[in-house]
Order: structure tokens, then C-alpha cells, then sequence
């Protein structure tokens, strides 16, 4: 599961997108199997994705590949000199065993 911060929700909501559609975070095909991209845009509903809620309302569906392959991972506000925009923070890396085993 990707969780969404409150601020990163907040432009999020700021985002237009046509009627009929809905926020989706898709993966994006790419030409080097070590990459993995993604993209934010309009898109059809699907049953499976993971639902992200702004208010009462779905605010952002992720489709379940990219749920899975980003899993722990957040999405949050990153400011730039252009203003705000959004980044994905990975999950915290697990920490490998010291050779004794603790």
C-alpha cells in the first residue's frame, strides 16, 4: 500500500481532471527493465486499485502494479522553486542481519 500525506492531498484535490474519469497513478512502459516510472494523470475507473480518499470522495486510484512495486512507499509535498509539486518517498531500506544473526 502507497499512503498519501495530508499536505500531498491537498494539491492533489487542486488537480482538474475530465468528467467520466479519475486521478490514476499508472506505470509507464519503459525501455530498461532496472526502471520502474510512473505517471499521474486522467484515466477510467478500474475495480482493483487501490483507493486513496480526499474527504468522502476518491481522490487518487493507484492501480494495483504500481501499489504493489512502490509498496511502503509515501507520496508527500515536495516544494521547488516552481512551487509545490509531488514526490515519492521509498521505504525505509530493511536493515541486513549482522553475521551473528542479531
Amino acid at each position: 500500500m502507497i499512503t498519501v500525506t495530508e499536505e500531498a492531498k491537498e494539491v492533489l484535490q487542486d488537480f482538474g481532471w475530465p468528467a467520466g474519469t479519475v486521478l490514476r497513478l499508472d506505470p509507464v512502459e519503459v525501455r530498461h527493465p532496472d526502471e520502474f516510472r510512473v505517471r499521474l494523470g486522467a484515466g477510467e475507473l478500474r475495480g482493483d486499485d487501490q483507493i486513496d480518499k480526499g474527504g468522502e470522495e476518491d481522490l487518487l486510484r493507484i492501480v494495483r502494479p504500481v501499489s504493489g512495486e512502490l509498496n511502503g512507499s509515501e507520496i508527500h509535498l515536495v516544494e521547488t522553486l516552481e512551487g509545490p509539486a509531488l514526490g515519492i518517498k521509498s521505504p525505509p531500506a530493511d536493515p541486513k542481519p549482522l553475521p551473528d544473526g542479531s
